[in-house]
């Protein structure tokens, strides 16, 4: 899948104003989960965040994005509690924090 089909995949199911998108990493022989960081999913923004996890990818060790078929694919040869932890990073949302100064 490209990154820009990864992003729109998961703006399309989401309900939310932001989104965390979660890819799995090779480093010193572990497989690693790590995060995006919160982005902004209004459409203002589509091309920045596509951007961002485009430079992502080029991460040393980068694999796929867990929301990925790539990662479906991988995910066949591992146990169910790994399918089930790495299943549930993938791609999570929140709604704006408020932010209360006073």
């Amino acid at each position: 899948m490209t990154t820009r089909e990864i992003y729109f995949k998961a703006y399309m199911v989401s309900d939310k104003p932001q989104g965390m998108f979660y890819y799995t990493q090779l480093q010193d022989g572990l497989e690693l989960v790590r995060p995006t960081g919160w982005l902004d999913l209004c459409p203002d923004w589509h091309e920045r965040n596509i951007s961002l996890l485009t430079e992502l990818e080029q991460v040393p060790g980068f694999m796929f994005w867990n929301i990925s078929d790539e990662c479906d694919i991988w995910l066949e040869q591992k146990s169910n509690k790994h399918k089930e932890v790495v299943s549930a990073l993938a791609f999570v949302q929140r709604e704006k924090p408020v932010r209360d100064y006073s």
